[in-house]
Formats: C-alpha cells, sequence, structure tokens
C-alpha cells in the first residue's frame, strides 16, 4: 500500500465528507465547463501590501536567518545545500600589518581606558548562528539553528537566561556562571592557565574560540581583563589580519582570523574586534576546503556568534 492510501484510510473516520454522495455525470460537465471558460488573469497583490519576497542572509542576518532555516541553495549536480550566510565583507589595510602588532595595538590602547565599575550584577546579551548536521545512513539533513539570549548574573554566580530558539517564545530559567564565579586574571599567561582548565587546546584557534564563547557569556570584562583577550588571541599561531568589516549586527571592527583542523575539519576562525573598547564583537567558523557529511558548499559559514552588549548593573 502506498503512504498515501494509509493516510487515507488512518484519516477516513475524520472525513467529514465521507457520507457525501453526489451524481458523476453532473461532475463531469462542472469539471469541462472549468476548462472551457478563460482561464485567471494576472494575480495583483493586495492594496497596501508589498508581494513577499525571500531576503538573503547578509547585514540583516539576524531578521532572517530563521526563514533560511527552511530554504535550501542547488548545487550544479542537482543536489540542495542547506542555506548558509555569506562571508562578511573584509577590506584589508591598504598597507600589510602584521596581526600581532595590530591587536598589540588594540590591547595597549584597550588597557589604558578608564571606565566605570557600574553595578554589581552582569547583563550579557548575544546571538547564536549554527548550522546543525545529521547524518542518517546516506541521508543528511541540515537545519539552520538561530538562538538569542539574555543572561542577568549576580555577585555569587547565580543568575537567570532567557532565550528565544528559532523565533518561538521566549523562555526563561536559571543560569549560572560555572567556572568564571570570580573576576579572571588580567595577566595573559594567568588567564590562559585558566582557560586551559575547561578547554585543554586554548592555545589554538578552535580551542581558543571554544574557550572564549563560555568566558563572553559568563563575565563582563573590564579593560584590563578585555587586553589579556586580545593578546591570547594575538598569539594563535598563523593569525591574519583581514582587515575592517561591518560585524552582522552593523557595528565596526577589526577581523582577525586562524585555521585549524581541531573540529575535525578545516576551518578558519574569525575573531571581529572594536578597535576602540577592545571589546570581542563576534566569532565565525568558516569551512576552507572540505565539508566533509555537511550538506554545505565550500566555503560556508557554518556558525557565528554576535555578542551584543556586556555591561554592569
Amino acid at each position: 500500500m502506498r503512504a498515501a492510501d494509509g493516510v487515507k484510510d488512518l484519516m477516513a473516520a475524520a472525513d467529514p465528507a465521507a457520507g457525501v454522495t453526489g451524481d458523476p455525470d453532473r461532475w463531469r460537465a462542472d469539471l469541462e465547463r472549468i476548462l472551457a471558460g478563460p482561464g485567471p488573469g494576472p494575480r495583483r497583490p493586495r492594496r497596501g501590501r508589498a508581494p513577499r519576497l525571500w531576503v538573503p542572509l547578509g547585514a540583516v542576518a539576524a531578521a532572517c536567518a530563521a526563514a533560511l532555516a527552511l530554504t535550501l541553495l542547488p548545487s550544479g549536480g542537482g543536489h540542495a545545500y542547506a542555506a548558509t550566510p555569506p562571508p562578511l565583507d573584509y577590506r584589508p589595510p591598504a598597507t600589510a600589518v602584521p596581526a600581532a602588532q595590530e591587536l598589540a595595538e588594540i590591547a595597549r590602547r584597550t588597557a589604558a581606558r578608564s571606565e566605570p565599575d557600574g553595578g554589581p550584577d552582569s547583563v550579557l546579551e548575544w546571538r547564536d548562528w549554527n548550522l546543525s548536521t545529521r547524518v542518517d545512513g546516506n541521508t543528511v539533513t541540515s537545519r539552520v539553528l538561530t538562538e538569542q539570549h539574555r543572561a542577568l548574573l549576580h555577585p555569587d554566580g547565580t543568575g537567570t537566561q532567557s532565550s528565544r530558539f528559532d523565533g518561538r517564545p521566549e523562555r526563561t530559567e536559571p543560569y549560572a556562571a560555572g567556572l568564571y564565579r570570580q573576576p579572571v586574571p588580567a595577566d595573559p599567561d594567568a588567564l590562559r592557565a585558566l582557560l586551559r582548565a575547561s578547554t585543554p587546546a586554548v592555545d589554538t584557534p578552535s580551542g581558543l574560540a571554544q574557550a572564549l564563547r563560555g568566558l563572553l557569556r559568563t563575565q563582563v570584562l573590564d579593560p584590563g581583563q578585555r587586553a589579556a583577550v586580545l593578546r591570547l588571541v594575538a598569539a594563535l599561531p598563523g593569525l591574519s589580519y583581514d582587515g575592517s568589516v561591518t560585524d552582522r549586527a552593523g557595528r565596526p571592527g577589526e577581523a582577525f582570523s586562524a585555521e585549524s583542523d581541531g573540529s575535525g575539519l578545516p576551518t578558519r576562525y574569525t575573531f571581529v574586534v572594536d578597535p576602540d573598547s577592545g571589546r570581542i564583537l563576534g566569532d565565525e567558523a568558516t569551512l576552507t576546503t572540505r565539508a566533509g557529511a555537511l550538506n554545505v558548499p565550500v566555503p560556508s559559514v557554518i556558525s557565528y556568534t554576535a555578542y551584543l552588549s556586556a555591561r554592569r548593573q
């Protein structure tokens, strides 16, 4: 039995027209009359409403990422790829500058900043975009996951987190600072040792990106601590300075990248830095040469985080 027939049988009892009978000759005559008539004219949009358009993921990435969760992009071979956002538009400097030198200068300016302490509580907001892929035998299913988070943390490390997943209703649940209940050190070596406790590969691009995701979701860093973070990024092997960029939240920044296969696939990890405040505005992961079992073309951005706010109140 075909699947459609099985569904018919299953839903037969719920069919509101199951007992209705009619005249087959009349049905045939009505059908012939409809087919002989003129076809419908061009469909016009309703007054006051613009036609619906699919908007590509770009400057308004956050607004339409949920819509792209259902979008597939055809490849030349007839295969359908999961939609991923385009890369950021990097603007290289007119004169080549070593990445470590550029970051060292931003770190120096950051450490010299003077900022008010603020209140005892920490408020952190961030947005995540991830490509989730499921491999079931020969079937590969990829799906876009978008998340919006706001965490409120108290001095004792407890707090709450309000989250919205894929545009669903917001939910609030308890949230804890985990390993970072106490302020982290402003010394780069001491900070590296602390991060290594949770992420042994902190000296690699993939490991540092993972460690910073945990840190930047639980602490509001002061200028000295932010400078220490930048010095850890500057020490990554193979780091390059990509130039100026506008991040996915529309903010200007400077981009620094390094490649690693720590995730199992060759991936470029990019850190976007505010050159004035020294804040990490976001991080991105981009597949560079092959996608493995992932249902995406190469290169492809497969995840990003935008750190929207970090303040004390």
